[in-house]
């Protein structure tokens, strides 16, 4: 749809409508009432230290509420950004709407402590308003922030941004990136892990809302191919509705092994281990070993993979390129019983390793 200039309305918050599809929702949680909206940010989002902070700094303006005329009455204004915002200003104004929550009497002693002027600068606050939520400038300048910008949102939120531009507004992955200041690759990479997530929920694969909150695991995952290789995964550059096609089992093992459930712990326990994580789910002995054994470690999975093996190459390899270093400055230093002793340990140590390779011997020291 052709964009609109925004209009600057002024409004008393305790008449503008919180958003319920807020992408900073997780997908089973948009879509309620206004009170079960105005309950979930009070639950999450530490209302309470904005509260605190108008009463003792005043509302400040310095970022614009923005929202949009309601579906079900054009009257209505949604807020697309400024929702935290919106919902202590109602609090404050009428700490009521939190009547049947627990913080109840916290709300109502944040009001009483609202002095009269505080009370009417906050009585109207000026809103941007855009056509409609189709908005592409709305979508723009709320995804600039949040996904590029300088009050970025969590990987999940930023994700579900973008997959909302990709599948409701049918833009793709250049022109979001476009629009966003970012790189179409990126976009369609937080776009295929946000729909693993909802391909998880909507198979119910036990641990999903485990790997939803890891998110950010998930996205560093996929950058593995031996990860992407196990699922089945693949970058199209188009949109993807099931981006998993490795079959049920594979796909529930993978967020089991990886993110763990209500009953298992993951195999995984350092998102550093991500990278030698892909080449175990490459390996089929790794594999069958994590599917039997009733407590795998990562550890023994990495052994089995021939991780052992590429460890102990990668560590001699590094004392070799430490050797060569002192190569030729050793000769300077003979009588200093630092370096002697440094000596005598390599020696040592290198006389172990060469009995298990006997021609590596014979080929440098000689047949003793």
């Amino acid at each position: 749809m052709t964009s609109n200039i925004p209009r600057l309305q002024d409004r008393s918050p305790l008449d503008l409508q919180l958003d319920p599809q807020n992408p900073r929702f997780a997908t089973s949680e948009r879509g309620k009432s206004q009170t079960e909206t105005l309950r979930l940010l009070i639950d999450r989002f530490n209302l309470e230290e904005l509260a605190e902070s108008i009463l003792s700094s005043g509302y400040l303006t310095f970022d614009s509420l923005v929202g949009f005329p309601s579906d079900a009455n054009a009257s209505k204004i949604v807020i697309a950004e400024g929702n935290r915002r919106v919902a202590t200003l109602k609090l404050l104004l009428d700490p009521d709407l939190a009547k049947d929550h627990k913080q109840h009497a916290k709300w109502t002693d944040f009001a009483s402590r609202l002095s009269p002027d505080q009370r009417q600068r906050i009585s109207q606050v000026s809103v941007e308003v855009f056509g409609n939520r189709d908005d592409h400038d709305l979508s723009a300048y709320i995804g600039f922030r949040h996904v590029t910008g300088v009050l970025k949102w969590p990987a999940y939120e930023k994700a579900g941004f973008i997959s909302a531009l990709v599948e409701d507004h049918n833009w793709d992955f250049k022109r979001v990136a476009r629009r966003l200041g970012s790189r179409a690759n990126h976009m369609e990479r937080h776009h295929v892990a946000y729909t693993i997530v909802r391909q998880a929920h909507d198979q119910d694969v036990p641990g999903s809302t485990r790997m939803e909150s890891r998110f950010g695991v998930l996205l560093r995952a996929l950058n593995s191919p031996g990860i992407k290789r196990f699922l089945a995964v693949e970058y199209t550059g188009a949109p993807q509705r099931n981006p998993v096609q490795a079959d049920e089992d594979r796909f529930r093992q993978f967020v089991e092994w990886t993110f763990g459930t209500d009953e298992l712990e993951p195999v995984i326990s350092d998102s550093r281990q991500l990278s030698k994580w892909g080449q175990i789910l490459e390996s089929p002995t790794a594999i069958r070993y994590l599917r039997n054994d009733e407590d795998p470690s990562f550890d023994r999975a990495w052994q089995k993979s021939g991780g052992e093996a590429q460890s102990v190459g990668d560590s001699m390899h590094t004392a070799a390129y430490k050797l060569e270093e002192v190569v030729a400055l050793v000769s300077e230093h003979t009588t200093n019983e630092d370096v002697l002793e440094g000596a005598r340990r390599c020696a040592r140590f290198m006389s172990q390793i060469l009995d298990h390779f006997p021609d590596v011997r014979a080929r440098y020291f000689g047949d003793d």
